[in-house]
């Protein structure tokens, strides 16, 4: 039961295997998201095994691996051997850490547990590369800081108010 915490109404739902996640996102191809995937298992088969599945339903190019990816060079480098198509994020949690992000060639998405300068935002562009930010600074309804994201150029923010966040920058 994944659903009663959240609500009686929703009773009873299961949470979807990840199968059935990609082949919802399969059945919408049009559809513009990108889909964290948050590696949190330590088995070293499964980044084979999360690529094989997603390039079977082709949507590799709509998720964006996370979780153990972000610190551990062992699994970017076997989501980047298995596809280097795979987006591959690293995590920067300061400007010191910004640095190795840029430097690593596995690594598409720098993921920034910072209110990062739009200097950093540049840099990273200039780099070829994407960014996101999460964490406290952004988790919360901390809707100022949704806005100086916005206006910076990071190409997405991880929430848990996404509709809020929706509704702010759609104004």
């Amino acid at each position: 039961d994944a659903g009663s915490w959240f609500s009686t109404e929703f009773r009873g739902e299961k949470i979807p295997t990840i199968e059935e996640i990609f082949r919802l996102l399969a059945a919408y191809p049009r559809v513009d998201v990108l889909v964290a995937v948050d590696i949190k298992q330590k088995d070293t088969r499964v980044e084979r095994e999360l690529v094989q599945l997603a390039q079977r339903y082709s949507v590799l190019d709509r998720l964006l691996f996370i979780g153990n990816t972000i610190t551990d060079a062992g699994v970017r480098g076997r989501l980047y051997q298995t596809s280097p198509a795979s987006h591959i994020a690293h995590v920067a949690h300061d400007k010191k850490e910004l640095e190795d992000s840029l430097r690593d060639p596995q690594a598409d998405w720098v993921y920034v547990r910072y209110l990062p300068t739009a200097e950093d935002v540049r840099r990273i562009h200039q780099e070829g590369k994407r960014v996101f930010i999460a964490g406290k600074t952004v988790s919360g309804q901390e809707r100022e800081n949704w806005k100086q994201a916005r206006n910076m150029g990071i190409d997405g923010i991880l929430t848990d108010y996404a509709l809020e966040l929706r509704s702010l920058l759609r104004k």
